[in-house]
C-alpha cells in the first residue's frame, strides 16, 4: 500500500485473490508505462499503479462480475486472455471511432464492445455523425455521443431541455391548450415537446416547441 492512502477496491481484491493470475495480470496492467497504458490510456481514466486499469479490464471481460472472475482464475498461470480481450476492445474502438476526442475517456466501452463488435458499422458515417453531434449545442453530455450512435437512445446525450420561461411563453401562445387535443390544462399538467423531433434535426428553440398534455406527450414518445 502507498503510505497514508486508503487501499482502492481493486487493491483489496488483488490481496484477497493473490496468486499466479494476479501476479501476471499486474505485469500487463499495474505498472507505470505498462502495456495497457501504452495502448489504452486515451480511453481510460485513473492510473495503472492504483489498479484502475486492471479493474477496468476485468470489468469489461466479466461484465461487471469482477470478484467472480478473479475467483475462477485465481490459480491460472497467466492472464493473457484478459490482455487479449482488453486489446480487442481497444482495437474495436479505434477502428469504429476513427477520430480521437477527449470525452472518449469517460465511456464504458466494455458493454458497447460486447453488443456491437459484430455489427456492420460504417466508420466514415459514424465520424460524420460524431462531428455533427459535437457541434450541436443541445448535446450536454459529450461522452454520451458514442453510446448514442450505437444504441440510438437519447438518454445518453442529456439533451438540453426547454427552459421554464420558454415553456411559459409557448403555453400562453397556445391559449393554455394542448397542441394535440385542444383541451385546457394547467402548465404543471403539460410537457414541452419538439415539433420537429430532435433526432430529425429539430432544435430546442421556441419556434420548435409545443406544449402537450402529459397523456399525449407520452403517447407520442411511445410511438
Amino acid at each position: 500500500n502507498i503510505a497514508g492512502e486508503k487501499l482502492t477496491d481493486q487493491e483489496l481484491r488483488n490481496a484477497v485473490y493473490a496468486g499466479p493470475w494476479v501476479s501476471d495480470a499486474k505485469r500487463y496492467f499495474s505498472k507505470t508505462g505498462c502495456a495497457a497504458y501504452q495502448v489504452g490510456s486515451p480511453y481510460l481514466t485513473g492510473t495503472p499503479i492504483r489498479q484502475d486499469y486492471l479493474e477496468t479490464a476485468i470489468r469489461w471481460i466479466s461484465q461487471d462480475n469482477i470478484e467472480d472472475y478473479m475467483g475462477r482464475h485465481q490459480q491460472d498461470s497467466d492472464a493473457k486472455p484478459l490482455w487479449d480481450h482488453f486489446q480487442a476492445v481497444i482495437d474495436w474502438i479505434e477502428s469504429t471511432f476513427t477520430e480521437y476526442r477527449k470525452p472518449m475517456q469517460n465511456v464504458n466501452w466494455g458493454p458497447l464492445y460486447d453488443d456491437y463488435k459484430d455489427a456492420n458499422l460504417d466508420p466514415a458515417a459514424i465520424e460524420e455523425e460524431t462531428h455533427r453531434l459535437f457541434a450541436n449545442e443541445d448535446v450536454k453530455r459529450q461522452s454520451g455521443i458514442y453510446p448514442y450512435i450505437l444504441t440510438r437512445d437519447e438518454k445518453w446525450l442529456n439533451i438540453r431541455a426547454f427552459p421554464q420561461p420558454m415553456k411559459q411563453r409557448v403555453y400562453e401562445k397556445q391559449d393554455r391548450k394542448c397542441a394535440h387535443c385542444g383541451e385546457t390544462f394547467q402548465l404543471s399538467e403539460m410537457e414541452a415537446d419538439h415539433v420537429t423531433p430532435w433526432s430529425e434535426g429539430g432544435k430546442t428553440v421556441e419556434e420548435n416547441c409545443q406544449m402537450l398534455c402529459k397523456e399525449h406527450n407520452r403517447r407520442k414518445a411511445a410511438k
